[in-house]
């Protein structure tokens, strides 16, 4: 993966599925190729999605902090706000698949930097001890990363879905194909 780091770094896979020319000649690729290209696709999907929803939790622990606030409410302890957080669930729709977690370890950790960074120097676990301005930047940086990420990953489930309908176009031709290999 890049050295770089922050939300909104691509990662060397994402630069290579995000590049026009992961796409080019598809037709004209070995099967092998094809297939890989779409499980690499399929690995950076998941995880621009997970390393969104790490972001999207960041953001609804001080966007609650700011509503508490807001309100005038005392405030809970940490593990009622996190379990409040949490049940709320991912936000959008889903593609309609299973959850699959084939993120490698080295992938989490990178996803869990990156979501860090975008609230560098705010403690989530005590968002209550940081000012209001703060608070109003690590909200706005957050909301700002989600949509960067929201955008590369709306564009690799593009390039995936391409690969998808390659193999599937394959496999109308000649349905043995579909039992060599995955």
């Amino acid at each position: 993966m890049s050295g770089a780091s922050g939300p909104d770094a691509g990662s060397g896979r994402l630069e290579r599925v995000l590049d026009p020319s992961f796409l080019l000649d598809l037709e004209n690729r070995p099967i092998e190729d094809v297939r890989h290209r779409r499980d690499e696709a399929l690995a950076e999907r998941e995880f621009q999605s997970f390393l969104r929803r790490l972001v999207q939790v960041r953001q609804d622990i001080m966007k609650a902090e700011r509503e508490r606030r807001t309100s005038g409410e005392d405030q809970q302890p940490l593990v009622e706000r996190l379990t409040a957080v949490l049940s709320e669930g991912p936000k959008g729709t889903g593609r309609g698949e299973a959850l699959r977690n084939r993120l490698t370890e080295e992938d989490i950790a990178e996803a869990e930097q990156r979501a860090d960074d975008a609230v560098t120097g705010v403690n989530l676990s005590a968002p209550e001890s940081i000012d209001d301005e703060t608070l109003q930047r690590a909200v706005a940086g957050l909301e700002d990363a989600e949509r960067l990420i929201s955008s590369a990953r709306t564009a690799v489930i593009k390039v995936h879905d391409r690969l998808q309908d390659e193999l599937k176009r394959r496999y109308r031709e000649d349905p043995s194909l579909a039992l060599r290999g995955s």
